[in-house]
């Protein structure tokens, strides 16, 4: 294994644009119609929408906006969630499976028409996305995937070559998906917000709501009211234990590096079902492209967390299998995956006008763009008829011993 950590320490997305500088709470006595606690992808959409609504609304963030699991993804704008569309039709049915594409897929094409409605330059390209394998093994659950997701109306295909320069035996390719810059796209939105009057408070951690008629959230620079709340913080921060045992936290880095002059870079998206897992696309930047290469991702232990182990392990790797020049950035990412493979989108199954949105399995950009639209129909009582299969619902009933895999 290398020795030395390569990269400045910092993601891609937030090395290449400019700080946010939105000022801390302090005393703000509104009643806001809606407080939207979370400054990533999820909470930016969804409190543009509201506001776009008619709604008054507030939002706030612990850090600084794009900052975390945003700002630290890979920033695939894909249906293909790793193999997935087999499993949810065996496991939730035809038509919670069929929801999940067309949520996912609706949501690559509302990121391109709302950068080309507000003129938002944020790299956005339709790509095609590919999980590959070099395992004979693995063959049966690709052609198994490829079978579900034409079933499901996806542009899938069975493919066997593909343009990196490693072996690779299989694929499942998905045409006409997309990547992009996500600081790029959502701190041009969050000026939109501010200017057509919403209101952000970054460096202001949420720690316990008060339920009542406004609500209360206590935070660490005071408090703050709203009718309806909505915690797209990633995982919940008021009332958690209800989704204690159905969500496992999973760990995953990158790296941006320079390829050495002449070299060709992939021009699609990878994903590898083999160990260790490895996920490939390029960006934008300065004149020429990087190389995003990414993966170790793994299980979050307090107790044996150590990022420069797996850094190390993809410096490697990258070197062995690309003409690398120098690596740029490195970063990671926290996500929370549950059990069941489907996000938990909706009200609070006691309190229906505090609204949670968590569990993208590290998928979660796309899928951001949908949620917003079911979060405003449930403010506006104009529910989105597909939501009921990711409600919070699902969690009176017990959860399966089958579930618990931890199947990315």
């Amino acid at each position: 294994m290398v020795d030395e950590l390569l990269g400045e320490d910092v993601s891609l997305w937030v090395g290449t644009t400019k700080q946010t500088h939105y000022p801390e709470l302090n005393n703000d006595q509104t009643v806001y119609d809606v407080i939207v606690v979370g400054g990533g992808i999820t909470g930016i959409v969804t409190a543009y929408k509201l506001l776009l609504n008619g709604l008054t609304v507030a939002l706030i963030e612990k850090r600084r906006i794009v900052d975390w699991t945003t700002g630290g993804s890979t920033a695939k704008l894909t249906s293909q969630h790793y193999l997935i569309y087999d499993y949810l039709i065996k496991r939730h049915g035809k038509d919670a499976a069929q929801a999940f594409a067309d949520a996912n897929q609706n949501g690559i094409d509302e990121i391109e028409q709302l950068s080309e409605e507000l003129a938002i330059d944020c790299d956005f390209s339709r790509r095609s996305a590919y999980v590959f394998t070099n395992e004979d093994q693995k063959f049966e659950a690709i052609k198994a995937e490829v079978v579900a997701a034409l079933e499901l109306g996806l542009p899938a295909s069975f493919e066997t070559t593909i343009e990196l320069p490693f072996p690779v035996k299989a694929a499942i390719k998905f045409s006409d998906q997309a990547q992009f810059h996500p600081r790029k796209f959502l701190l041009a939105l969050t000026e939109q917000f501010v200017a057509n009057g919403g209101v952000i408070y970054e460096n202001t951690e949420a720690t316990n709501i008060r339920t009542g008629e406004p609500h209360v959230i206590v935070t660490n620079q005071g408090e703050l009211r709203g009718n309806s709340i909505v915690q797209a913080s990633g995982e919940p921060f008021w009332d958690n234990d209800m989704l204690k045992g159905r969500m496992w936290p999973k760990m995953s880095y990158a790296l941006a590096v320079k390829l050495k002059e002449g070299s060709a870079y992939p021009q699609h998206m990878y994903i590898t079902t083999d160990d260790p897992l490895r996920t490939i696309r390029t960006a934008p930047y300065d004149d020429g492209e990087v190389l995003i290469f990414g993966g170790e991702s793994h299980e979050y232990d307090e107790d044996s967390y150590n990022p420069d182990d797996h850094y190390k392990k993809l410096i490697e790797d990258v070197y062995k299998r690309f003409d690398v020049e120098k690596v740029l950035y490195r970063w990671l990412a926290g996500d929370n995956m549950p059990y069941d493979r489907m996000p938990y989108i909706g009200p609070h199954p006691d309190h229906p006008s505090i609204y949670i949105v968590t569990g993208y399995r590290a998928w979660g950009l796309a899928w951001a763009m949908s949620a917003a639209d079911v979060i405003a129909g449930y403010i506006s009582d104009a529910p989105v008829e597909w939501a009921k299969h990711f409600s919070l619902e699902r969690l009176k009933v017990p959860a399966l011993e089958e579930d618990r895999d931890k199947g990315v």
